[in-house]
């Protein structure tokens, strides 16, 4: 069975714990009581009784510690998500934080399935051989859009799916900090005009205005949502002439097996085909998402596609200095040096 494919993974159990309140099981009773009975054994056994604390015994100390230890414990269980127990959970936590925070390149590709990235050619190779490309997609506004415009936008989006994806594609949307220091900048600067230096009021003004917007922009957390498609181009979707012609002959018993290997193309010839056909593909994803009304769309140049996937599974933006450099000598996931 393939442990990579979600929809065929059986679950060990489905929710047959008994429950003691509510929802909460004799596990996560265990769970909550786990802090206070180690600060009890660690107070009883560990720790010499003759230890004093700000000049009280530690044996006194003990009940009081161990139940504040007992109130996180039920604290952790109470935040415990929906999805899964308060034991996998903890489970999960000390395995997160146990785990190394930087992966060689062939324990990354078992997670992203990532084998190589061509910058001269524009594309990302998969480790099942498929290449990939992004473009990335800018919607139009329709905040203020009528029925008729929502309409009319969901019938080109209609057509551009019937008559340009002829291939399987993905849509990914993922989001990036507001740039709230560059656009507080510019009003920055103009405190040091002079002016403003010699308007009070306007300084006064400026100076406001940059707090305001500063605090507001922190409480609402704004940021800025990117759309992209990825295109794929898989090897068995790239055919040549002579694959047509010997096709029928491969379906012979034995013999077809040495006519498959005696004609197939080379890997160099099929490789380039690939490419020939993403970058084609690419072009007409972006063009015909260019010709719904207010739509824009471009193709992502392969370092920065190669940057979202690493900020895809670390979790986190990333700085590169020189990412042309860092597709030679670092792996697609650890440390942003």
């Amino acid at each position: 069975m393939n442990q990579r494919d979600p929809s065929k993974r059986i679950p060990k159990s489905l929710g047959t714990e008994t429950k003691l309140f509510g929802t909460y099981t004799l596990t996560d009773l265990a769970v909550a009581l786990l802090p206070g009975v180690l600060v009890i054994l660690l107070t009883r056994v560990v720790l010499p009784s003759s230890w004093l604390i700000a000049g009280y015994p530690l044996q006194t100390l003990t009940l009081p510690v161990a139940g504040g230890a007992i109130a996180i414990g039920a604290v952790f269980v109470y935040l415990t998500p929906a999805y899964t127990t308060s034991l996998t959970w903890f489970e999960t936590f000390i395995g997160f934080h146990r785990s190394p925070s930087e992966s060689s390149h062939e324990d990354a590709k078992q997670f992203t399935q990532i084998e190589r990235v061509h910058p001269e050619h524009g594309a990302i190779e998969r480790a099942d051989g498929a290449f990939f490309g992004l473009v990335q997609v800018s919607p139009p506004t329709m905040a203020l859009a009528t029925d008729a415009e929502w309409e009319a936008k969901a019938e080109a989006f209609q057509n551009f799916c019937n008559t340009a994806v002829e291939f399987p594609i993905q849509i990914y949307s993922t989001t990036q900090p507001f740039p709230a220091d560059d656009y507080l900048g510019r009003y920055e600067s103009r405190l040091d005009d002079p002016d403003v230096k010699e308007n009070p009021r306007l300084r006064a003004l400026i100076e406001n205005y940059i707090a305001w917007y500063a605090a507001d922009l922190d409480e609402r957390r704004m940021t800025i949502r990117d759309h992209y498609v990825v295109v794929p181009v898989t090897p068995e979707e790239v055919r040549f002439e002579r694959e047509s012609l010997t096709q029928k002959l491969t379906g012979l018993p034995l013999l077809g097996l040495f006519i498959q290997a005696w004609f197939a193309p080379r890997v160099e010839d099929q490789r380039e085909a690939m490419f020939d056909a993403l970058d084609e593909r690419l072009r007409r994803i972006e063009s015909q998402l260019r010709d719904i009304d207010g739509c824009g769309a471009r193709c992502v140049d392969v370092t920065e596609a190669t940057q979202l996937i690493c900020e895809f599974w670390a979790g986190e933006s990333r700085e590169y200095d020189d990412m042309q450099r860092a597709l030679r000598t670092r792996p697609l996931v650890g440390g942003a040096k």
